[in-house]
């Protein structure tokens, strides 16, 4: 067949012929997310014929998208297919929703979404194109299962200091990594790590990571000493450029209030001072694995009665709004909206981050991390 041939065969194939020879689902939607078509791949994977979906919306219990933590999506601001119609984008990356199927359970799906234009370029409706993940996905739960139970850290009752920590992977499994412990009566250890990329490759690293927290644990008393030793067992696991993880590592004694802390290239802590001013936990060291002879000097500060800290991961200071403006650390500081004598809200703070970005779902991993201490 010459190429004009296949010119004109191609041409006499339809929208419709191609969507439903893909092997993954498709439907198209008008503005108002109504179904207009929808492929024989979709009705394989969600058990929905055509027929029954025609004319409906997607949210009217049938596909019914939900995210990773369970949170609903088919309302106006967290559906990805009407941002992608009210914004004019196309999905960058595949967002993983689990859909529901016609039999009630749900089906794991990665999803890529598009806004449909007319030859005036307006926007006339919505194309998304989802693939079945469930033969993928058990591995992911269960690996799943092995980091939570590997994150696991028991927040101790200690009427003198209040722990807070919120960590929110953005796929199911991801490179953040914390890990709080009490060494005798009065002080803790605290780490907070971000390990170069995220997904299942550097959910494996932050495994190394616990493992190696428990063959330092003799010097977890000296911040310089574990970061140190921490550094040049990560370092053979690195090739030529490149470093392991940023992270932060301190020591906390409730009794007295002494801080010890080393940074290894990581974003500065925030103390947050009971009378309103904010302070940088700087002095930065490098990141983990980029220098095995690396050598990691603690910096002593003062968390007073009332005074909280916060602790984050690039993620929640690396975001962009729809503008292309960078949040930053200031900018951080401004969602805060803390006041001296308050508790920080780490679900609010997530919260405004997403607002931030005006996105249905963050574009890193987030870990946050607050410490108090409390009058007596």
């Amino acid at each position: 067949m010459n190429l004009e041939s296949l010119r004109t065969g191609f041409e006499q194939v339809g929208a419709r012929e191609i969507l439903d020879a893909l092997p993954d689902g498709a439907y198209i939607t008008d503005p108002d997310r109504k179904i207009l078509f929808w492929s024989r791949a979709a009705e394989r994977i969600t058990g929905w014929p055509a027929q029954e979906v025609a004319s409906h919306r997607c949210a009217d219990n049938i596909l019914v998208h939900v995210d990773k933590d369970g949170h609903p999506l088919c309302g106006d601001e967290h559906c990805p297919l009407r941002r992608a119609m009210v914004t004019g984008v196309i999905s960058e990356e595949p967002l993983l929703v689990f859909a529901q199927h016609k039999q009630g359970h749900r089906i794991p799906v990665e999803v890529s979404v598009a806004p449909l234009r007319d030859p005036l370029g307006r926007t006339v409706g919505g194309i998304e194109v989802f693939r079945d993940l469930t033969g993928m996905m058990e591995d992911l739960r269960r690996a799943k299962v092995i980091q939570d139970h590997l994150l696991e850290s028991e927040l101790p009752n200690d009427p003198r200091v209040r722990f807070d920590v919120l960590y929110i992977p953005e796929e199911l499994v991801g490179g953040d990594f914390y890990r709080l412990e009490a060494l005798g009566a009065d002080c803790y250890a605290i780490l907070l790590a971000d390990v170069m990329g995220h997904g299942v490759a550097s959910a494996l690293y932050t495994m190394q990571l616990r493992s190696l927290w428990e063959e330092c644990r003799a010097d977890l008393t000296s911040p310089s000493r574990f970061m140190t030793g921490l550094n040049r067992r990560l370092q053979r696991l690195v090739g030529p450029g490149g470093y392991f993880a940023t992270a932060v590592f301190l020591l906390l004694n409730v009794a007295s209030g002494e801080l010890r802390y080393v940074r290894a290239g990581h974003p500065s802590p925030l103390l947050l001072r009971s009378n309103g001013a904010f302070e940088r936990l700087d002095h930065k060291s490098p990141a983990l694995g980029l220098r095995a002879e690396a050598a990691y000097t603690e910096t002593v500060t003062h968390l007073d009665r009332n005074d909280s800290l916060l602790l984050f991961t690039d993620g929640a200071i690396e975001l962009e709004n729809k503008q292309g403006e960078e949040l930053g650390e200031a900018g951080l500081i401004r969602l805060l909206e803390w006041s001296p004598n308050t508790r920080l809200d780490l679900r609010r703070i997530e919260q405004s981050l997403l607002e931030f970005t005006n996105l249905i779902r963050l574009p890193d991993d987030l870990t946050l991390l607050s410490v108090r201490r409390c009058r007596e």
